[in-house]
């Protein structure tokens, strides 16, 4: 058994026929557990879609069926804890380990272990990039540790006065080296020993894996864009299944949309943006020749776009609307794929959205469904046990409660912690009173739904639809929202006429 670290993603293989996969799972720390396959389906936005899922029995075994596209990077998660791993064609036996020992536990995402493969051949795709990756790992390490040692030495003799450094031509301050940057022939070198070790593998993915995982050492701060362009990247086909050129492909391009799109002519760069004129933005980075190519010109455009979504210069609407263009209009399907993933990412959780149907329990224990809820507006509050924060903002919502529950339906959710433990919690937190409580079937699932990272957090919708997402905490503003649903309800009443007269002549 060998265990492998296994660092990058890489989206489905595409245009290949799905075939049969079956993961023997080994996981006796998680015995009894709900136990999930996932797939990614794009490297960008890492969006995953699931594949198969099923209960590990009492000695925490289980048997994952589905079918896979070409090579798949895959996510096995159970509990608060995941692994990737690639999966083809066939049959998996995998052992996982316990989470960490004293490491917390994240809100949302997972704690990353790493696989046990059980009887894995020596060719098999795992076992080629766990190797690749070592001993890229091992170079970069090497490499690192002797420019730190060798720059180090170069400071001492400057210090000492036996070296003058030659002023830099863009007349800034005089340093003796700017980043991790090794000599071109020991790459050369290196790359050279790798190829050929891996020569007798017959394995054209892992080869473009191997290739483009040598391509990114030679990125750096003082490296030949034009160089790595023509080698790399002109006239070759966009890999969008190969982890290592998607990698160099995203480190290659990172910043190129707002130097040469944006830089050039901001105006009428956010024009286009908030016009959503996608082939106009493309025009602007197509003068560049780097990005001349239609496939490569609109990925660079897409991926810019969403790594700005946050910026507070584009305008978000046009942003989104760009990528909707892209989703339905592209010419290429993997493009189309990775905006229509951007989008759905942008969109999930956002005001007008609404609300996932979570899979709850009530305190009784029957099954629940917070996306039945009859209509009106509705207050929700996240909470975990043991949260000093948490309790505070409570506190603050009981008052809520008191004086605008006859306007808001409350509701409480425990996202952490086992619902036998509510009835001792809620007696020890007379402010919980007046609130409906409920706890997660499955936490990983409900974190993920919600996209939740921290708490507590408030979410305010009405007839089931995201009002405030997230919503002010209750000592920071969520007064003043209730107290505007409390006005609208009540003008909405005295405009309605009494019931008791007979209605009105026409």
């Amino acid at each position: 058994m060998r265990i492998f670290s296994l660092l990058f993603a890489f989206a489905l293989s595409l245009g290949l026929a799905a075939e049969p996969v079956s993961v023997q799972v080994d996981a006796p720390t998680y015995a009894g557990e709900h136990i999930r396959l996932f797939a990614y389906s794009d490297l960008v936005t890492l969006s995953t879609m699931l594949l198969a899922e099923a209960d590990l029995d009492a000695q925490g075994h289980a048997v994952l069926n589905a079918e896979v596209e070409g090579t798949s990077k895959v996510l096995l998660r159970v509990g608060a804890v995941g692994a990737d791993f690639y999966l083809r064609a066939g049959n998996y036996h995998v052992s996982i380990p316990p989470p960490p020992v004293g490491e917390a536990l994240p809100m949302g995402g997972t704690t990353r272990v790493d696989l046990e493969f059980i009887d894995l051949p020596a060719l098999d795709v795992n076992a080629l990039v766990g190797d690749l990756n070592e001993r890229l790992d091992a170079f970069v390490a090497e490499q690192l540790a002797t420019d730190n040692n060798a720059g180090m030495a170069e400071v001492a003799k400057v210090r000492a006065g036996k070296v003058t450094p030659a002023a830099d031509s863009s007349r800034a301050p005089v340093q003796i080296f700017t980043g991790p940057q090794w000599n071109p022939v020991r790459t050369d070198t290196f790359a050279q020993k790798l190829q050929n070790f891996y020569a007798s593998v017959n394995d054209p993915w892992f080869h473009n894996d191997v290739d483009y995982g040598l391509a990114g050492l030679y990125l750096g701060p003082r490296n030949d864009d034009r160089k790595l362009f023509d080698r790399y990247l002109k006239s070759k086909p966009v890999l969008y299944d190969v982890p290592e050129y998607v990698r160099f492909f995203s480190g290659f391009y990172e910043g190129y949309m707002m130097r040469f799109g944006y830089a050039k002519a901001p105006d009428q760069f956010m024009a286009f943006v908030r016009t959503a004129r996608t082939d106009s933005l493309k025009a602007m980075l197509a003068r560049n020749d780097f990005m001349r190519d239609p496939q490569v010109n609109e990925l660079v455009l897409i991926t810019g776009l969403y790594t700005e979504h946050g910026n507070k210069q584009f305008d978000p609407r046009g942003v989104l609307a760009v990528l909707q263009d892209v989703q339905a209009h592209s010419a290429f399907p993997e493009n189309r794929k990775i905006a229509a993933n951007m989008v759905a990412d942008l969109t999930a959780m956002q005001p007008g959205q609404p609300l996932p149907p979570l899979q709850l329990r009530a305190l009784d224990g029957t099954a629940a469904d917070v996306s039945a809820l009859p209509p009106g507006p509705v207050c929700i509050f996240i909470t975990t046990p043991r949260c000093t924060y948490c309790e505070q903002e409570l506190a603050a919502l009981g008052q809520q409660v008191k004086e605008y529950g006859d306007y808001v339906q409350f509701i409480g959710i425990m996202a952490q912690g086992e619902q036998t433990e509510m009835p001792a919690w809620l007696k020890e937190h007379p402010a919980a009173a007046g609130i409906t409580w409920y706890t997660p079937t499955r936490t990983d699932e409900f974190l993920e739904q919600l996209r939740l990272v921290s708490v507590p957090a408030v979410y305010l919708l009405k007839n089931n639809v995201l009002s405030a997402s997230p919503g002010p905490l209750p000592s920071q503003g969520l007064t003043d929202a209730l107290f505007s649903i409390k006005v609208k309800a009540d003008e909405e009443q005295r405009l309605k006429p009494d019931r008791g007269l007979p209605p009105p002549r026409r």
